[in-house]
């Protein structure tokens, strides 16, 4: 309960801090449903956003010490709704949970709380994808 409610003002006041650097105020009602869909689905493993406190130990951190901000929008939205298998790989997939736009929601979540290079760096990844995966 405690780590929920954390979750949650961590959730605000990243939505602060992203409005107050510049952020687009018409994303927050997709931040904001990220953070509700993380905090349901995807904090029991992932832990807190940012640190990835109260997670499991193999579950990668979405904040700006971890590796997602490495990967394309569409690589992630594959990793989580199961299109995408690597070895080793533990995640289930929440293909039929969750939609493509729910994930999108999630992914604008984790963009808050990233710093701008690291914004930049995926902006450029998620733009090759789409160019190797033939425009999507």
């Amino acid at each position: 309960m405690i780590l929920r409610r954390l979750s949650l003002i961590l959730g605000a006041a990243l939505i602060t801090v992203a409005t107050a650097c510049g952020g687009n105020d018409s994303q927050l009602p997709q931040v904001e449903r990220g953070n509700a869909i993380y905090a349901s689905n995807c904090q029991s493993c992932h832990g807190d956003v940012a640190t990835g406190d109260g997670g499991l130990p193999e579950a990668p951190v979405h904040g700006p010490s971890g590796h997602t901000w490495h990967h394309a929008d569409g690589q992630l939205a594959d990793i989580v709704l199961g299109r995408f298998d690597y070895p080793g790989k533990t995640m289930p997939s929440f293909d039929g949970l969750l939609s493509e736009e729910e994930v999108s929601h999630v992914l604008a979540y984790f963009k808050t709380g990233w710093e701008r290079d690291q914004v930049e760096f995926q902006e450029q990844v998620s733009k090759n994808w789409g160019a190797v995966q033939g425009g999507q």
